[in-house]
Parts: structure tokens; sequence; C-alpha cells
């Protein structure tokens, strides 16, 4: 770790490593590079009492999970005069907007569920905040629902982000 003077909120930073560097130069609109992947689970642990899932309980699990998994709350920013992307903590970290909800129209088919996925992983995630997002998707006939791990190659290489989800 080094430290930048006179930069509170990059105070100290972290250099990436060349692989990851050379991920984030190869990233454009059409070729992200990012992965995802889906788990699904049975709802009926997580159910309230109108049937929705508990997204409270979702959120408590991943919040207190997150420091085991550090990268997850830094985003990227680049050195001065150099360029280099570098790690640094985000000030500013929103779990909320890191965790979304959406709900599959009916019938809720694994079809379905797969074309929302694939549309997710297409959109890239936004530079300026930390590089993942986890989507609760509800809706899946069973009484099931999803979640949807999206993460940039750069944090996934490292990080072992699977921990998050881990009990």
């Amino acid at each position: 770790m080094s430290s930048l003077p006179g930069e509170e909120s990059m105070r100290y930073y972290e250099r990436l490593n060349a692989l990851d560097a050379t991920l984030l130069q190869l990233e454009s609109e059409n070729s992200p590079m990012h992965l995802g992947f889906v788990l699904l689970f049975d709802s009926a642990s997580l159910a309230r009492p109108d049937s929705a899932v508990d997204m409270a309980r979702i959120r408590r699990h991943v919040e207190i999970r997150l420091h085991r998994v550090p990268r997850l709350r830094q985003k990227l920013a680049y050195l001065p005069i150099e360029g280099a992307p570098i790690w640094v903590d985000d000030d500013h970290f929103d779990l909320d907007y890191h965790l979304r909800h959406t709900r599959l129209p009916a019938p809720g088919s694994e079809r379905q569920l797969r074309r929302l996925c694939g549309r997710l992983l297409g959109q890239r995630i936004d530079p300026a905040r930390p590089l993942w997002e986890i989507w609760v998707i509800e809706g899946l006939t069973g009484g099931r629902f999803a979640l949807f791990f999206k993460v940039h190659h750069a944090v996934a290489g490292e990080a072992g982000s699977a921990g998050l989800l881990a009990t």
C-alpha cells in the first residue's frame, strides 16, 4: 500500500496487477470484462408473510460479510501524471446500489431467467463504483428465486467474491 499526500479519499491505494490493468484497457461498451453466475434457491426460508423474498435479510447477510472481501468496497481511481489504475476505498460506498431486486413476469421460467441474466450481463458495470452487483430475482416457478452475481474480472480474480455469499 502507498499513500498520496493531500488526497484524503485516496490516502491509501493499491495498484492493479498487470493482467487486471490490461482487462480494464481492453474493456469497451461492446466488450465488457465482467462475469456472472446464478444461484437458485427455494424462497420458503426467506419469504415474508406476503410471500415476497425478505430483501432486508439478504441485505444483512451481504452486509455482515463484506469485510471478507475488502475489494468489494473499493473502486478504481487513476494516479496523477502516469494514469495507472489503482484501487481506493470508496468513501461513499452504498450497498443498496449494488444489491438490486427484480421480478420475472409469470410464468417465471428458467428460459426467462436466462434471458434476463443475459441482458444484465450485457450491461457494463459503472466504473465509478465498486465493480460488482447482486440481483435478487423473484418469480421463478416452484416458489424459487435466483441470485445473479455480476463482478468485473479485475475483482473476481483475486477477491474470491463467492465468500460474500457463503454462510
